[in-house]
């Protein structure tokens, strides 16, 4: 009877801890701007935090530990900022030994002390220009320095990494696998895409935010479709659809039952059937970032300098943010 009574508090305070830790939890957006990355706290839609930085950002990806946040500016600098002083701590500039970098694509390993990076490099040489081949590294995140590499074909804008599989997904005109578990990174697969009359653009996209599944539109010469990788089995799935579309970016509802994308219009989309049941005309232009809460009653849109918040319920906008900063690219952290 002790141990049964032990055992029922055991659970009740299982169930209560998990209930504090949540209810402690912070949820933000932040949006990549030019000379600043701005958060708004998702409970109130309100700016709490104006965060200086060099150069106009393009990318983000949170630290396994949640406590950091690594934001690419100007194609070459990666700027790790403090989630909790919501301050920039480190840079490191890719830019170094005579090479000018651009990255395109970043994503953080699990060690927290490395991350997966492409690039595109060239550098003068006796008045010349050299072009280096397209490359994935990883890199140090101290101090940026390349530890090892693999070339892949030009084009790739998107990295996408899944740590149980030792795997990352490049996309670009097609999806290669790099197998990262080895001393030496290699492509071991490749997934045709434009060969097929398919054309790719995931750039406006995000991976961490929809729970850890790659999803952009994809086009062929008839109708739209969206593509989707997921990092956590490694799995490559398109559904075409069934009505013309046009847009960047698409996340999933929570319930994952449906998926909104993005352009001048939003989008939303059955994805039972492949169907569009709703579009509405986005107001400040268009629009290249979009996120969901995580509870899933908001959408957030960015459209240059400002944000909109949208009741999913009925997809009119119930919020106007306006940033002090130009902006394309949004990202959802949890603390």
């Amino acid at each position: 009877m002790e141990k049964r009574i032990y055992f029922v508090l055991s659970i009740m305070m299982f169930c209560l801890t998990a209930i504090i830790e949540q209810s402690d939890a912070k949820e933000l957006v932040i949006t990549m701007g030019y000379g600043k990355v701005q958060v708004l706290d998702v409970s109130t839609d309100e700016i709490v935090a104006d965060i200086p930085i060099k150069g106009w950002a393009r990318e983000a990806a949170q630290a396994v530990d949640k406590n950091f946040l690594y934001v690419t500016a100007s194609r070459h600098l990666i700027h790790k900022i403090d989630l909790q002083k919501m301050t920039v701590v480190e840079t490191i500039d890719m830019n170094y030994g005579g090479w000018q970098r651009f990255i395109y694509g970043i994503s953080i390993v699990e060690d927290g002390k490395t991350a997966y990076v492409n690039f595109l490099a060239r550098k003068t040489d006796a008045g010349e220009v050299v072009v280096d081949v397209p490359t994935v590294a990883q890199i140090d995140l101290a101090t940026g320095k390349i530890l090892r590499s693999v070339e892949v074909p030009f084009g790739v804008i998107n990295l996408t990494y899944a740590p149980k599989l030792h795997k990352l997904y490049a996309s670009g005109q097609d999806i290669y696998t790099i197998e990262t578990s080895g001393k030496e990174m290699k492509i071991v697969d490749t997934y045709s895409v434009f060969d097929r009359g398919l054309n790719i653009l995931p750039l406006f996209c995000t991976t961490e935010e929809n729970g850890g599944i790659l999803l952009f539109p994809y086009y062929t010469a008839k109708l739209p479709g969206l593509m989707s990788i997921n990092a956590n089995t490694g799995e490559i799935k398109e559904l075409p659809l069934k009505s013309e579309m046009m847009a960047y970016g698409a996340v999933y509802s929570t319930d994952k039952k449906k998926a909104y994308a993005n352009m001048d219009e939003l989008y939303v989309i059955d994805l039972e059937t492949g169907t569009i049941t709703n579009t509405e005309v986005i107001h400040e232009g268009t629009a290249f970032g979009i996120v969901p809460s995580t509870d899933g009653k908001k959408l957030y849109i960015q459209s240059g300098p400002i944000v909109d918040v949208y009741d999913t319920a009925t997809l009119r906008v119930i919020k106007r943010i306006q940033l002090s900063t130009d902006g394309w690219m949004l990202n959802r952290v949890t603390l």
